[in-house]
């Protein structure tokens, strides 16, 4: 038996029997069944042809939303935002990194209170001999005149 020759892709598609059922209303997978059913095809064939064309509609409304400008513009801002945001936390990480901790702290306070006190024991005696240096060089040049 002869099988029944396969419409083209210029044969009614869903969108063509969208414009002659109306705008408004789509058709129901049954109603795409039998509309190929009753061109020649099995209902297989009738079957998988319906999913061919709902694949063809839905990547042609995926393709023609993302080449939209809007849709660009919008992904561009997004990318940019996200961009500035990962440059920001990185800052923050290199700062934060930069510090020092609770133990490095905490070590740089004794040491450096320990320093005050040690300059603190010691200033008297340091300015004690700082005057004795002064006054000598003082004596030494009215000696001299």
């Amino acid at each position: 038996m002869e099988q029944p020759s396969k419409p083209n892709s210029s044969s009614t598609s869903v969108r063509d029997l969208r414009m002659m059922k109306g705008k408004e209303k789509l058709p129901t997978p049954r109603e795409l069944i039998s509309h190929y059913e009753s061109q020649g095809m099995d209902p297989q064939q009738a079957s998988l042809k319906v999913i061919e064309d709902l694949q063809k509609v839905l990547f042609q409304v995926i393709s023609s939303r993302s080449s939209s400008r809007k849709d660009k513009l919008l992904s561009q801002q997004s990318s940019r935002k996200i961009d500035s945001v990962i440059s920001r936390l990185a800052i923050l990480e290199m700062k934060l990194d930069s510090k020092p901790g609770y133990p490095e702290a905490f070590s740089i306070g004794v040491v450096s209170g320990a320093a005050l006190n040690g300059i603190g024991s010691v200033m008297p005696h340091l300015l004690r001999a700082i005057g004795q240096v002064w006054s000598a060089v003082g004596s030494i040049n009215k000696q001299q005149q």
